[in-house]
C-alpha cells in the first residue's frame, strides 16, 4: 500500500455544529500534499477540488471518495472528550504515558510522565482511585483480566499491583522481595528489574505476567510470591559482559506481547539469527516460584533497531534458555519495533474465513518508521501482510474479530455488517486508523475502492493509549501526548463495506 490518503481537519464535527463557513482537506501522496477545503452551506458539504465527493453517513460520521486514486476515506468523531483528569500547568508540563479501559469499558488507568496513576469512570472521568507508591515516573498501566486488579510498572524498577476497589497496594515486584532461596552466586538468580519498566502482559488470567525493561531483559514473574522465575536477555550480550549487564542504548527493546501457540508448527523455521549475538538466561532455583499457563506460550518483543521483533519460547526452562526461536524483520530492516500485537479467534469468525490466518497464527508488529507487517508464524521467513501507509510512526496496533451484526443506519434503516477481522492501527500524528484484513492483506471492496475508517479528535501528536472494549469489540477509547481521553461508543464497522 503506498503512502496515499486523506486528511481533515480534528474538529471537523465541531465546524459543522457550529455552522462555520469551511473545514480544511489534504489530499496526499508520498510525493506531495494538496491543501483543499470543504464548503459547508446547511447539510451540503462541498470539496473544492473535482473528483471527490463528500457525505455525512452518520450524526458523527463523514465520508470521502476520492474517485481518481479510488481511495474512500470515512472519519468519525468521539463521543467522549476529557482533558482535565490530569492536571495540565505551565511550571511543570506532563505528558501521558499510559492507557487501559477493562473490559466492560466502564474503568480506565491512565499513567503520566508526573507519577500520577488515575482509575477513573469513564462515563463521567470521575477519578475513583489514585494509585501512590511509584517513587517516579510510571511508564504502563494494565488492567489484569479480571479487570478488578491493575498492575503498573515504571522508572523506579518496580511492578505493583493494585486493588481497583479499595486502591490498595496487594503486592510489589521488586529486586530483593519474594524470599527466593540465595544461592552461592547470587548473580545467576533473575532477581528483579534493574533498569526502568516499558510494557508487561499477562500470562492467562495473570498468575503469571512478563515484564519488558530497559535494560533489555524480559522476566517473567510468579505473582503469588512475587518471584522473578526467568530473567531472558532480549537484546544481544557483549562477549565478557557481566551476568546482569545492561544492552547498549540503541538496542533498548520497547514492546512485549504474550501469544498462544496454536500448533506446533509456529515459530519452528529455522534461526537465522548472527552467529555473534549471544542471549543470556538466568532461572530462579527457588522451589517456592511456580509457572502457570506458559506451556503453550510465546513472546513477541520489539528490538530498538534493525526493525526486528524476537520471538521466544517460555514453555519450559530450557526452551527459556535457548534464546529467540525466531526473528522478524520488517521490509525495510530499519528503525525500532515500536508495537507487537496478537490477534487470538473467537466466536465472532468463522474458522473457514480467509482471515484466520491472522487470528491463529499471526504476529503484528509496527514500526517507528509506519511500517506494518504480519507474519504466519508457520513459516517466519517473510510477512503475508506489509504496508506503509503513513510516515509517522506507529504507536499502537489492536486487531480485532468483529461478529456479525445489525446496525442502525443515519436515516434509521437497518444494515446487515458481516464478519470481519480489522486491525485498528495508532500513529505518532495522532492518527487512529481502522482496516480490514483478508489473507491476500488489506481488504479492497468490489466496487475497487481502498477503504478505511480514522477516528478524529486528538490533534497532531502521539497516541499514547489504545483500547478496543465491549463485548463486541465496538467501543474504542484513546489517549494522547497531552493527556486527553477520546471516547467512541459504537465504532461504524459499516463504512468498511459496500452497504
Amino acid at each position: 500500500m503506498s503512502n496515499q490518503g486523506i486528511r481533515i481537519q480534528t474538529d471537523w464535527d465541531k465546524a459543522i455544529i457550529e455552522k462555520n463557513r469551511s473545514f480544511w482537506l489534504h489530499l496526499y501522496d508520498s510525493d506531495k500534499i494538496r491543501y483543499q477545503k470543504v464548503e459547508i452551506n446547511g447539510v451540503q458539504l462541498t470539496v473544492d477540488t473535482p473528483g471527490v465527493d463528500c457525505n455525512i453517513s452518520t450524526k458523527r460520521t463523514i465520508r470521502f471518495r476520492d474517485k481518481v486514486r479510488h481511495l474512500q476515506s470515512t472519519f468519525q468523531s468521539p463521543d467522549f472528550r476529557f482533558s482535565s483528569i490530569h492536571k495540565q500547568s505551565r511550571e511543570s508540563p506532563l505528558h501521558l504515558n499510559s492507557l487501559d479501559v477493562n473490559a466492560s469499558g466502564s474503568l480506565a488507568v491512565s499513567a503520566t510522565s508526573d507519577g500520577n496513576v488515575f482509575l477513573w469512570e469513564t462515563r463521567s472521568s470521575d477519578i475513583r482511585r489514585v494509585f501512590e507508591g511509584h517513587a517516579s515516573e510510571v511508564y504502563v498501566s494494565r488492567f489484569f483480566p479480571s479487570g478488578l486488579v491493575v498492575l503498573t510498572g515504571g522508572a523506579d524498577m518496580q511492578l505493583r499491583i493494585w486493588c481497583a476497589v479499595t486502591g490498595t497496594c496487594a503486592a510489589v515486584l521488586r529486586a530483593g522481595l519474594g524470599g527466593t532461596d540465595q544461592p552461592a552466586n547470587g548473580d545467576k538468580e533473575p532477581g528483579g528489574h534493574r533498569s526502568g519498566i516499558l510494557d508487561v502482559d499477562f500470562i492467562d488470567r495473570g498468575r503469571n505476567i512478563v515484564a519488558l525493561d530497559r535494560g533489555g531483559w524480559l522476566r517473567l514473574w510468579d505473582i503469588s510470591t512475587q518471584i522473578a522465575i526467568s530473567a531472558l536477555s532480549v537484546a544481544p550480550r557483549s562477549s565478557g559482559g557481566a551476568v546482569h549487564s545492561n544492552c547498549l542504548l540503541d538496542d533498548v527493546p520497547i514492546c512485549c506481547a504474550v501469544k498462544k501457540r496454536v500448533s506446533p508448527e509456529e515459530a519452528t523455521s529455522e534461526k537465522s539469527l548472527s552467529s555473534s549475538e549471544r542471549f543470556s538466561c538466568l532461572e530462579t532455583i527457588s522451589s517456592k516460584a511456580t509457572t502457570s499457563g506458559v506451556t503453550d506460550k510465546l513472546v513477541a518483543v520489539g528490538c530498538g533497531n534493525g526493525g526486528r521483533a524476537l520471538l521466544f519460547d517460555i514453555s519450559t526452562s530450557e526452551a527459556r534458555q535457548s534464546g529467540p526461536v525466531a526473528h522478524l524483520t520488517l521490509p525495510s530492516g530499519s528503525g525500532s519495533v515500536t508495537s507487537c500485537a496478537i490477534a487470538m479467534a473467537n466466536e465472532g469468525v468463522s474458522p473457514d474465513t480467509s482471515s484466520n490466518v491472522f487470528n491463529e497464527y499471526g504476529v503484528f508488529v509496527g514500526g517507528s518508521n509506519g511500517e506494518i507487517a504480519c507474519w504466519d508464524l508457520r513459516n517466519c521467513s517473510k510477512p503475508i501482510l506489509s504496508y506503509e501507509a503513513y510516515k509517522y510512526g506507529v504507536c499502537s496496533l489492536k486487531p480485532v474479530n468483529i461478529r456479525a451484526q445489525i446496525v442502525e443506519g443515519f436515516n434509521e434503516d437497518s444494515k446487515s455488517v458481516p464478519a470481519f477481522t480489522g486491525l485498528f492501527a495508532a500513529y505518532r500524528d495522532g492518527r487512529v486508523v481502522l482496516r480490514r484484513l483478508d489473507h491476500g492483506g488489506m481488504n479492497n471492496s468490489e466496487d475497487g475502492y481502498s477503504k478505511c475508517l480514522e477516528l478524529t479528535g486528538p490533534e497532531t501528536e502521539a497516541i499514547c493509549g489504545l483500547s478496543v472494549v465491549g463485548e463486541q469489540q465496538s467501543s474504542v477509547w484513546t489517549g494522547s501526548y497531552s493527556a486527553q481521553f477520546f471516547g467512541y461508543r459504537r465504532i461504524a464497522f459499516e463504512s468498511l463495506f459496500d452497504i
